[in-house]
């Protein structure tokens, strides 16, 4: 995946780590401690001050995401992220698909089986992100976390929210929405239809693709079409000549389903082209 970093009204400078950081990071957990044998959920927990953000895994045309370098002891294995949900940041007169205030990502680590009760696990790893406001600070922190093997670990409250949160963020798939696109050359075209009984399409949904193939800079065209919507949206110039699958998520504050509690559809659809 490939992103600008630098873009006409932006800079990218450096900090030392005696400076202080506009965006603090910290690895915690979700229990008091591990299982053997089972998966358990790490987090990535990020405050940002005010003016400040960090990107989602595809941060639009511009931007990078957070990554981490892990070393784990032996058998232990790290799952991919599940990020919060992210959101449509104005960053100039570039859109960015980004996280302010505090946000937690989800990082799921899978134990090995025979771990002794009681024993301390410490899972460390070498963390890098971007921070941008008016400039873009790339930044480095070596995370830690120490961790006891347990049968009956418990939540942490202070951190619960946080997972909660983007647990319940995740992308679904809500019966009853036909979803179809098309590659029309510089244009991908979605073709949004509800079934009876689901609320109309919203207005103006967000896709936020999984990966860099629809441009940030460019907001997609929408036209209503009874009950349904299509949206014509604008490829990168990294896209693939002919896009033959689409994923990732749409967002609606007024939601997906008829309590209008889910917010992010999830979307992985093949993509067909006019012949």
């Amino acid at each position: 995946m490939k992103h600008v970093l630098i873009v006409g009204f932006l800079w990218l400078t450096s900090i030392s780590q005696a400076e202080k950081k506009p965006v603090k990071v910290q690895l915690i957990s979700e229990m008091s401690g591990i299982i053997s044998g089972q998966t358990f959920n790490l987090g990535l927990h990020i405050q940002h001050e005010k003016g400040w953000h960090t990107y989602w895994k595809n941060p639009g045309d511009v931007g990078l995401a957070p990554t981490i370098k892990w070393e784990l002891p032996k058998g232990f294995e790290a799952m991919p992220f599940l990020w919060a949900s992210p959101e449509i940041h104005k960053m100039g007169i570039i859109d960015v698909q980004a996280y302010h205030g505090e946000v937690t990502h989800i990082l799921p680590i899978k134990a090995p089986i025979g771990l002794e009760n009681d024993s301390v696990v410490t899972l460390k790893g070498r963390l890098s992100w971007l921070m941008c406001s008016k400039q873009c600070i790339p930044a480095f922190q070596d995370v830690s976390i120490k961790l006891p093997v347990l049968k009956q670990p418990t939540f942490i409250g202070k951190w619960k929210e946080g997972f909660v949160r983007t647990k319940t963020q995740q992308p679904v798939v809500v019966e009853g929405w036909n979803i179809t696109a098309l590659d029309k050359g510089k244009i991908i075209e979605m073709q949004i239809n509800p079934r009876e009984g689901l609320p109309k399409t919203p207005a103006k949904p967000w896709f936020f693709c999984d990966e860099n193939h629809i441009t940030t800079q460019k907001h997609p065209e929408y036209k209503q079409l009874g009950r349904g919507l299509v949206m014509r949206m604008s490829k990168t110039e990294w896209a693939p000549a002919k896009i033959t699958q689409l994923s990732g998520h749409l967002n609606s504050p007024k939601g997906w389903d008829r309590s209008g509690k889910i917010k992010n559809l999830r979307v992985s659809i093949p993509v067909g082209t006019l012949n």
